[in-house]
């Protein structure tokens, strides 16, 4: 029971991790809640560069307006001999202008249509004609934050005539004017501003934050439990640079995945092994007493293969004895003494089964002459592990029974940056290797020689390579066959 509900919280929690994004310390405290604040404050700057120009262009507009309907009011009399308008045109204009008096100026002659009682003296002269915008975003801001009453003089052409309409006027009209246009300009921005922001934010949150939230929620759960196969990220169909992130993050967490089941099933393995090789030991003791006894038998061919037979069971006391006692799933460090490579493919040859049923015939072409620095007992075994998986591939191989079925092993000196390099081939003329397998044939478990194997020959012999300073590939394959290139350093560093 414990176990099936250990196994539904699993599958609850993998589920929620992939349908909805995870809920961390604060929601004012996390990335949506930053992104939003960013995005309403960026929207407000863009509105405050337009704001102040807005202002300004309303002040100038403001003032234009009003020296228009001076123009409008004082055209009718222009024309007249009368300098002066009566007083109570003269209330109306000025009214109407909101001005202390109303001036028009054509060419040296000037003509004062309407005044009244002066409020100061003018503080501030305004040509329209001159574009000044930093003047006029700075006399705007003044307008803003200013409680003071001054009086400034405005003027500019008229549209009807050559002459030029100016008006004085005291700011506390304008001031108003201003500030209750700012006041709407500010409420409206702000309005647009949080509909922009938000809308601004619903996007980027949806295209994201919250495929984001969902990865982070994702490793956090699979950093606690690899094991799980159900906290596995499930990528989405996105075609743009978070859909790549995700396809890259579900493939690492599927292989890291694979690695861990692997490196349990060669911890089990290797505690396997432990106990196979104490009870081992004492049967290859018994073989041994068996083979001491054979010696005295004067049998030509007993006499002929006990040696071989002795040697096969010593090597396999030594290293069931390694095994145990390095008790871990790695090959134990070399110990390098100088060989000839020839004798070592031919030590290879004698404890390989070439079958009777379907021959594999045999070619050792090491010359006599290449020696190498090696751990004889570890490159053994690496070349055997090769040559048994291909003759079985050759004996197993029912299409190319009428065919020629041969192994070949090679070897070549090459000069290295430090040292001399050997480079040996194991060449088949078996069916060849699938391309859909090749890229796991030197991982655990994943490609076995033969049928009930373990899928570790090629392994072994990979990581024997690697404690030799050299490497283990497959050069070449196809249904011609196959060639394994084998190279290492032909001395110890």
């Amino acid at each position: 029971m414990a176990g099936n509900e250990r196994i539904k919280a699993r599958q609850s929690l993998a589920s929620d991790i992939n349908a909805s994004p995870q809920r961390g310390a604060g929601a004012w405290r996390g990335l949506p809640a930053r992104l939003l604040v960013l995005t309403v404050g960026f929207v407000m700057l863009a509105e405050v560069l337009i704001f102040l120009p807005s202002v300004a262009n309303f002040r100038n507009v403001w003032l234009q307006s009003h020296l228009d309907t001076a123009e409008a009011a004082s055209i009718v009399y222009l024309d007249t001999a009368d300098p002066m308008l009566s007083e109570k045109a003269q209330a109306e204009l000025l009214a109407a202008t909101r001005a202390q008096a109303v001036v028009i100026r054509e060419g040296a002659a000037s003509r004062l249509m309407a005044s009244s009682p002066m409020a100061g003296p003018v503080a501030e002269h305004i040509d329209l004609t001159v574009m000044q915008p930093f003047a006029t975003i700075r006399s705007a801001l003044a307008l803003l934050v200013s409680a003071e009453n001054t009086t400034y003089r405005v003027f500019a052409p008229m549209k009807s005539r050559e002459a030029t309409m100016e008006l004085v006027q005291s700011n506390e009209f304008l001031r108003g004017a201003v500030r209750t246009y700012a006041r709407n300009v500010a409420l409206i921005s702000l309005a647009i501003s949080l509909i922009t922001a938000g809308l601004v934010y619903l996007a980027l949150f949806f295209l994201i934050v919250r495929p984001i939230r969902r990865l982070s929620a994702n490793m956090v759960a699979f950093a606690r439990e690899p094991d799980n196969r159900e906290l596995l990220l499930q990528p989405s169909r996105r075609a743009d640079e978070i859909g790549v992130v995700e396809r890259q993050l579900a493939d690492f967490e599927s292989d890291l995945h694979s690695t861990l089941r692997q490196r349990q099933r060669l911890a089990d393995l290797g505690l396997a092994v432990s106990k196979i090789n104490h009870d081992l030991r004492n049967i290859l003791a018994s073989a041994q007493l068996f083979s001491d006894r054979l010696a005295d038998v004067r049998d030509p061919l007993v006499q002929r293969l006990l040696p071989k037979l002795v040697k096969t069971i010593d090597r396999a006391t030594e290293y069931s004895q390694s095994v145990l006692a390095y008790g871990t799933a790695e090959e134990s460090k070399p110990r390098r003494r100088r060989h000839r490579l020839r004798l070592v493919v031919e030590e290879v040859h004698d404890l390989l089964d070439f079958g009777s049923a379907n021959p594999v015939e045999w070619r050792n072409e090491v010359s006599e002459a290449i020696e190498a620095e090696i751990d004889l007992e570890q490159m053994v075994r690496a070349i055997l592990n090769l040559c048994r998986n291909a003759l079985q591939a050759m004996q197993r191989d029912e299409a190319g029974e009428s065919g020629i079925n041969r192994l070949t092993i090679s070897a070549e000196e090459k000069d290295g940056a430090n040292a001399p390099r050997i480079i040996m081939r194991v060449a088949d003329t078996g069916p060849g290797i699938e391309e859909t397998v090749r890229h796991d044939l030197f991982r655990p478990f994943k490609k076995s020689a033969s049928r009930g194997g373990a899928g570790l020959g090629l392994v072994i012999a990979a990581e024997i390579l690697r404690a030799h300073g050299g490497a283990i590939e497959v050069e070449r394959s196809s249904e011609a066959g196959t060639v394994f290139r084998l190279e290492f350093q032909a001395q110890a560093n």
